[in-house]
């Protein structure tokens, strides 16, 4: 028996997750930087005989799509991986995925035009014979659509078993074969009737007082068939259950002048027939344009990515219950497409560590490293590719971030408050399977006051099993955190050489000062 058809590509058994994701969404989008990385995966790269125009619209359904899916994570191993491989398989098959979306757009213009959601209620209650009939040419779209999205995944070769886009193909197989799709293209064609003059006959049952009680079709013949074809289907046979004795042919005059009206309230049941399959369509192509919008930006971004001459690789997830964290050649995406070039990279070796605290030389790149971990992160939880050579962790529930920004800084009175009030909305949200990212926090009051105020709350979170990265310049709180270390705490420093210059690497070290007199002496007034 025909199953219903589903897209699956993103989730192994369900279209699109139900919950809301991460809880700060907008705070994670402005301290991370992340709508440079929803821009790059809109646009595609620029190639040879392309229109600059073209690549430099921004198409914002898959703008829109990427950032919502990059905020809900996927926190099963399992599901992350199946995530994974069919991102893997949409790198490997670009142009696969780009004809996949320009068939998801098109079924979208489908239910714009025909303004679905109303339509399917009209049918239901009796609509005119023009919504009928536009309904009809919607299927029509659709069935036409679903065979397009069978004929591409069919021609592709290299698919390989275990991914979303393998498995669409095989499911497509099996539930809409060549018998389904023979017998549903035959009843679309007999129903050409209604547009082509095509001709109908009519079993009526006949009740007391010579009432009708009873209309069923019988027969459509479309105009194109010969007289006394053999392969007219007689469409009656979906509904022959309604049938009762004493059905008489429809010859009398008046009878004949209501043909028209037994014509539509036929053709209006043979749909209320179809419009479980109706549905069924609708609900495919709204998950399936999505999950088409969200592969072809993973393709857009990495393309644009291998453009600039950026590596990337898929990460791997370490087993529920164990800590810690490892890369190599990780660096911050984002900042790397803005200015087209490959920052500097970085390593960390650190099992088992939940809190990791970074200090040292001002415009070291403390800030940047941070950010870069935020995004491998994010992307990694939504099953993408990440900004390392090699990269390896945890799941977390929630990601929060409290970056001290420009307009923190700027602030005449009320810095200290604004910043206790976003972390105020961070500690009613965090969960033991949170990661909290600290960048400069408490930079807005006293070295004394932020010391105490930075200890009594990475204290609390690190207590309740919560895990923590933060970037600092209160060297009295780091000094003194450094102090009661224990081996799941990691100490780096930005890495400053004997002349002043920054190699924008982090190195495990103890807390160091952040500024240095000199380096500011010769850049102010020896430079």
């Amino acid at each position: 028996m025909r199953g219903k058809i589903h897209s699956y590509l993103l989730y192994p058994d369900m279209e699109l997750a139900q919950e809301a994701g991460y809880e700060q969404k907008d705070e994670l989008i402005k301290d991370l930087n992340l709508k440079v990385i929803f821009q790059a995966a809109s646009r595609p790269v620029w190639k040879a005989g392309d229109s600059l125009k073209a690549v430099e619209k921004e198409d914002f359904y898959i703008y829109d799509t990427v950032k919502r899916l990059m905020l809900v994570p996927v926190l099963g191993r399992e599901a992350l991986r199946y995530r994974q491989e069919v991102v893997k398989s949409a790198l490997e098959h670009p142009e696969l995925i780009k004809h996949l979306y320009e068939t998801g757009q098109r079924a979208e213009k489908l239910l714009a035009q025909a303004g679905i959601r109303g339509k399917e209620q009209r049918v239901r209650t009796g609509a005119g014979s023009g919504e009928v009939l536009g309904t009809y040419e919607l299927l029509c779209g659709f069935v036409g659509l679903l065979k397009e999205i069978k004929l591409i995944l069919e021609a592709e070769e290299g698919l390989s078993a275990g991914n979303g886009l393998f498995d669409l193909r095989m499911r497509l197989r099996e539930n809409y074969d060549d018998d389904f799709a023979a017998g549903l293209d035959v009843i679309l064609a007999d129903m050409e009737f209604f547009t082509k003059g095509g001709k109908s006959s009519f079993l009526v049952g006949v009740g007391a007082g010579m009432k009708f009680d009873c209309i069923a079709l019988h027969k459509i013949r479309s105009a194109s068939s010969p007289a006394g074809d053999p392969k007219a289907v007689s469409v009656g046979s979906i509904l022959r259950h309604m049938f009762k004795a004493g059905t008489v042919a429809m010859t009398e005059e008046a009878v004949v002048r209501e043909a028209k009206q037994f014509e539509t309230e036929a053709f209006r049941a043979v749909l209320a027939w179809l419009m479980p399959f109706f549905e069924e369509l609708a609900e495919f192509f709204d998950a399936f344009r999505v999950h088409a919008a969200f592969l072809l930006g993973c393709v857009q971004l990495a393309e644009r990515m291998k453009s600039i001459g950026l590596s990337f690789s898929f990460p791997s997830v370490r087993e529920k219950g164990e800590t810690g964290i490892r890369f190599a050649g990780l660096y911050e995406p984002g900042m790397a497409i803005l200015m087209r070039i490959h920052p500097v990279s970085n390593a960390l070796d650190a099992d088992g560590c939940r809190l990791f605290v970074v200090t040292g030389a001002n415009q070291g790149g403390k800030s940047t490293y941070l950010r870069s971990l935020g995004i491998a992160q994010i992307m990694m939880q939504c099953g993408m590719f990440v900004p390392a050579a090699r990269f390896e962790g945890c799941l977390y529930r929630n990601i929060f971030t409290h970056f001290t920004r420009r307009e923190d800084q700027s602030m005449n009175s009320g810095r200290l408050d604004e910043e206790l009030r976003r972390m105020d909305g961070i500690v009613r949200h965090v969960t033991r399977d949170s990661l909290v990212l600290l960048n400069e926090s408490f930079a807005t009051t006293t070295e004394k006051e932020g010391s105490v105020i930075a200890m009594e709350l990475v204290s609390a979170l690190y207590e309740g099993g919560v895990t923590v990265g933060m970037v600092t310049h209160l060297l009295a709180f780091a000094r003194k955190l450094y102090a009661g270390r224990e081996e799941s705490m990691v100490f780096l420093s930005a890495q400053r050489r004997e002349d002043g210059t920054r190699t924008y690497r982090m190195v495990e070290q103890a807390p160091e000062n952040t500024s240095f007199g000199l380096d500011l002496y010769e850049e102010l007034i020896g430079g």
